[in-house]
């Protein structure tokens, strides 16, 4: 299994509940979400604070995360993921961290996309329950 199939997996698990709960504790999974939410940034390209956030804000509702942008760009930048320029004025990708995790070139692996398909097989499990629940009950005579 290669380390974007790895990380698709971790990704199906963490977003189970619907949304993406938290920050996993294990360094490894952290490692993981925090390197898929930094897919979205361009390499070599320096972002005002507004324009990373902004990408953060969307990352997160795309999988409805009960995580706020702030914290989640503070934890990019305290596990290395992003760089801030010595001003404090920009952010860079720090693609090699990225590449670290997931694999170079590093895939873009769309969350949003991963926690939709999490989505459509709960509601088609519970389709089949409910079918199968029907299907199981005998008319009274």
């Amino acid at each position: 299994m290669t380390a974007a199939e790895d990380a698709e997996d971790l990704l199906r698990r963490l977003l189970r509940p619907g949304r993406l709960q938290g920050f996993p504790s294990h360094p490894h999974r952290l490692d993981t979400v925090l390197a898929v939410a930094a897919g979205g940034l361009v390499r070599r390209h320096p972002y005002a604070e507004e324009e990373v956030n902004a990408l953060l804000i969307d990352w997160l509702a795309s999988v409805r995360a009960r995580i706020d942008h702030v914290t989640l760009r503070r934890r990019m930048v305290d596990c290395g993921f992003l760089k801030r320029t010595r001003d404090g004025s920009r952010y860079l990708l720090n693609y090699g961290r990225v590449a670290g995790v997931l694999g170079d070139p590093a895939p873009r692996i769309d969350a949003g996309e991963i926690l939709a398909s999490v989505l459509a097989e709960r509601a088609s499990r519970k389709l089949a329950y409910a079918r199968d629940a029907r299907g199981g009950m005998h008319p009274a005579r």
